[in-house]
């Protein structure tokens, strides 16, 4: 499923953020908010989750689970990214 992520400047467990197009796999239990690889359907949602301004467009497959807000799965991958620190501005401004 596509999906949107922000990332800082490494992922929230201190591993770097991967190129584009390189699927990252969690091997453990998913566990929604806990452990698993996470994104939203919508930016919006994505955002309220945001360690940072770059907001990537998002692969996420196998064994998804679903909330309202977001979703969790054992793999995801960058499809691409943006530094969306002006667009963020721009929205809080409107």
């Amino acid at each position: 499923m596509r999906a949107y992520h922000f990332v800082g400047e490494t992922l929230r467990d201190g591993r770097p953020v991967p190129p584009v197009g390189t699927w990252l796999e969690h091997t453990g239990p998913l566990v929604m908010c806990e452990s698993g690889l996470h994104a939203s359907e919508h930016p919006f949602d994505a955002l309220q989750y945001a360690p940072g301004s770059i907001l990537c467009l998002v692969d996420i497959e196998s064994e998804i689970q679903k909330e309202t807000d977001k979703v969790c799965g054992r793999r995801r991958r960058i499809v691409k990214r943006i530094e969306a620190e002006g667009l963020l501005r721009e929205f809080a401004r409107w």
